[in-house]
């Protein structure tokens, strides 16, 4: 609960403007079109949503990275099959106030997925093994134990690569500085130091749908890659992606490597304040323990177009390329979703790590996109503001602001949820009623507005919050928050 609380304070926090500072990767030599579109950008963020009949505002970048308390945002813009531009605003640490550049790095959470795809269709060219075999017969530092329930799993390197293995879906929590780190065999099995639960175990007896995401099956796919090739995991991701495609500063090493600390942004929590020893270690690295900065990552997305274009690029031949960048499963593909069709396809990826938030967005018919890394946990409702900026100044076919309309109810309805919510121990969330909205007051903080999408459900649009209130037959007795990648419940203790 104390995490929860602390989200939903930072959520409502307007901060004052903080210095920026900003980096341009070859910015004397920019040309005046990429300049304007900068410019465009950053001075073009969009709230996601907005009211009916209301014109959607330009925000300043400057101005949203304070408002969220993000510290620091790197952007990497892909237009026309190439690198256009790259920028880093802010600061790698807000206590230190060391200027982010281009090269700084962050990590990079589910980003680590595609690099691991590649790897697997990297060994499967080769004939190591097809990707439609099971791992299972393929482990040997670690086992299924004899009570592993087989039904309703899909063990094989498809499967695990597009999230149907239906194994478990815990997130996987990092590790402190100070905090033992476990090796893989202990995180599959749930055993300490590990701080998860065993891997192997589902969550339900039957799954309902063929995917969901699953890190856990990143982790299996990681056992096997390394017992099948007697490699770690980073060597493997270092010799056959990270320096063919040219990501010199890229790295799964676990802990950092000296050499790259000074590179290494500060993670931040949501109210602001730098991470506990800066970030928190992932030994799972398959899942999610890349240290990448945006034109890295750019740059081995781009390679994997041309391979799989004109098979000149340095990661896959043009095959192998082209395999990985199918969709595998529903709307999954080999490490990121799949959205859209025909000329507006897109690969996405959301990245999280504790204290950094990230995405990627690839239209590879279009040859557009972007990579956006921040060093904060309120990274996402950021992120999808200059989302917004981009697509107006690139014209994506995506990521626009939705107007959501605005519901009257009926006076009797909006006294129903008035009152004092409990989030914890000294902190509320006060909800009175001013003409056809909600004004909810958190201790402490701003006041924000919340418009009705229907009978019991709110939203706000600076940020974007939702709120349902919840009632068992009968008086409303509590509410249920949800901002972007958190979830908050609230009971109400007086009216």
């Amino acid at each position: 609960m104390a995490e929860h609380q602390i989200s939903i304070r930072s959520g409502f926090t307007v901060l004052t403007a903080a210095a920026l500072i900003a980096v341009s990767a070859g910015c004397g030599g920019t040309n005046p079109a990429t300049a304007k579109r900068i410019r465009a950008v950053e001075k073009g963020l969009m709230r996601s949503v907005y009211l009916q009949g209301l014109a959607t505002e330009k925000l300043n970048l400057e101005e949203r990275m304070a408002f969220y308390r993000v510290p620091g945002v790197s952007i990497a813009v892909i237009d026309k099959k190439r690198l256009e531009w790259a920028k880093a605003y802010g600061e790698r640490d807000n206590q230190i106030h060391q200027p982010l550049t281009t090269e700084s790095l962050f990590q990079g959470g589910a980003f680590s997925q595609m690099i691991a795809a590649a790897v697997t269709f990297s060994l499967a060219g080769e004939g190591r093994f097809r990707l439609d075999d099971d791992v299972s017969a393929g482990l040997k530092s670690w086992v299924f134990p004899p009570e592993f329930d087989p039904r309703n799993k899909h063990l094989d390197l498809r499967s695990l690569l597009a999230h149907g293995s239906g194994l478990s879906d815990q997130l996987l929590p990092g590790y402190a500085h100070d905090e033992a780190i476990p090796t893989l065999p202990q995180v599959l099995d749930g055993a300490k130091p590990a701080a998860n639960g065993p891997l192997w175990v589902s969550p339900v007896a039957a799954a309902p749908v063929r995917t969901r995401y699953a890190e856990s099956g990143y982790v299996v796919l990681e056992m096997f890659l390394t017992d099948r090739t007697g490699q770690p995991f980073e060597t493997l991701a270092r010799e056959r992606v990270l320096e063919p495609a040219g990501m010199k500063l890229s790295t799964f090493e676990v802990p950092l490597p000296d050499a790259l600390r000074p590179s290494a942004a500060s993670g931040h929590l949501r109210e602001g304040r730098p991470v506990s020893g800066l970030w928190k270690s992932y030994p799972e690295k398959a899942a999610k323990g890349l240290w990448t900065n945006p034109s890295e990552f750019a740059g081995f997305l781009l390679d994997l177009i041309r391979s799989a274009e004109n098979e000149t690029g340095k990661v896959l031949p043009g095959a192998a390329a082209r395999a990985l960048l199918g969709r595998q499963l529903e709307s999954f593909g080999a490490g990121f979703l799949v959205d859209g069709k025909n000329d507006d396809i897109q690969f996405l990826v959301r990245g999280k790590t504790h204290g950094f938030c990230c995405m990627f967005v690839l239209f590879p018919v279009r040859g557009q996109g972007a990579v956006i890394m921040t060093n904060s946990d309120n990274g996402f409702t950021l992120i999808d503001e200059i989302l917004c900026a981009l697509s107006a100044a690139y014209e994506w076919p995506a990521y626009k602001p939705v107007e959501k309309q605005v519901l009257r109810l009926d006076p009797e309805t909006y006294k129903s949820f008035t009152g004092r919510y409990e989030v914890g121990p000294n902190y509320f969330l006060d909800v009175r009623w001013e003409d056809y909205y909600l004004v909810i007051q958190p201790t402490g903080q701003a006041a924000t507005r919340f418009y009705a999408e229907g009978q019991t459900l709110f939203y706000s649009t600076d940020p974007y919050i939702r709120i349902q209130f919840m009632r068992d037959k009968g008086p409303v007795d509590g509410l249920v928050l949800w901002q972007q990648d958190f979830e908050l419940k609230a009971r109400k203790i007086g009216e």
